[in-house]
């Protein structure tokens, strides 16, 4: 029913040596994903690059800011657990790519978004719509060498914002384990059916998930939509109802309907295509594709929490998560 379990020959039906048919080694989704994978790679090394070599990659100065000292041990908190969740996240993953002798679709994932966070600026191409923790570790944005970028600066990048990426695994490990549970109890359910009830689930999961990555110092929403469409409207922690619906439709339902719908002893669709590669090239080929796919499902949030913040009201914010002024 998931990647994990559905075990792919693969290498099976490639000669001893490793070697494979000219004409086979350019199909398959993994070597576009791959290609794109390496293209993202080359564009952030270059943006980080610039930002570097422009002199802005330091911590923002501090001091034009208030913050209750409660407020300053949960976020240290917060920076302590998300590091450890983020390290056992990678035990996991290392683990299963032990077990299965391959690169899994969690590693692909978890890698991806570790080389995905590059792109955050572009939550606020139109509006200040990503509130960062000025007192979590920080640095000056690197916004405006990503292309097209026109927010306002100054403006920052915390630890906690951009880690939140490579530990939203495990939100998708929450769903991956809703699935094997429908597997087990409702063998007879539809791919589609469970498909269906396992968003449902994350639907009312992921503002509880967030919600307490919230609490912790992690990120805030400086909008609130109209129509009551934000949970805890005009309080830091607020949650439009935009973010859940991306998060989901963007992060999770991707990689929970690759896994659903692989086929027993076939590879997941980002896979597809590993086996007619050269041997050594296979992991690296995975984790490309990896990098690739959650550079899209990444952008494809950052779009549309740009787009809902021009349709959105700016809401009053305690000082350390507005944006500096200078």
């Amino acid at each position: 029913m998931t990647e994990q379990s559905a075990r792919a020959a693969s290498g099976s039906a490639t000669p001893g040596n490793g070697r494979v048919p000219a004409a086979g080694r350019r199909r398959g989704p993994v070597v576009y994903w791959g290609a794109f994978g390496l293209a993202c790679l080359i564009l952030q090394g270059v943006v980080f690059t610039r930002w570097i070599v422009g002199g802005d990659a330091h911590a923002h100065s501090s001091g034009d800011y208030t913050i209750p000292h409660t407020m300053k041990v949960v976020t240290h908190i917060g920076q302590v657990g998300a590091g450890l969740l983020f390290l056992v996240l990678a035990a996991v993953c290392r683990r299963e790519c032990r077990a299965q002798g391959r690169i899994t679709l969690n590693t692909a994932v978890f890698i991806g978004f570790c080389f995905s966070f590059w792109s955050n600026p572009y939550v606020s191409q139109f509006r200040y719509a990503a509130g960062n923790n000025r007192y979590d570790l920080n640095v000056d944005t690197w916004g405006p060498y990503l292309p097209g970028w026109r927010g306002d600066t100054p403006a920052v990048e915390s630890f906690l914002m951009e880690i939140a990426y490579p530990v939203m695994l495990l939100w998708i490990i929450i769903a991956l384990t809703v699935v094997r549970l429908c597997a087990a109890r409702r063998p007879l359910w539809s791919r589609r059916r469970t498909l269906a009830l396992t968003i449902v689930v994350m639907l009312v999961c992921e503002p509880l998930l967030t919600g307490a990555y919230q609490r912790l110092g992690g990120f805030a929403y400086p909008r609130a939509l109209p129509g009551n469409l934000t949970f805890f409207e005009g309080q830091w922690y607020q949650l439009p109802i935009t973010s859940t619906l991306a998060v989901v439709g963007f992060f999770i339902v991707p990689v929970l309907a690759m896994a659903v719908h692989a086929e027993p002893g076939r590879e997941a669709h980002l896979f597809r295509g590993t086996d007619r590669l050269p041997r050594w090239t296979r992991p690296w080929s995975r984790l490309l594709a990896g990098i690739g796919f959650m550079n899209v499902c990444t952008l494809g949030f950052q779009v549309t929490m740009a787009l809902a913040s021009l349709i959105s009201h700016p809401i009053d914010l305690p000082s350390w998560w507005d944006r500096p002024t200078g």
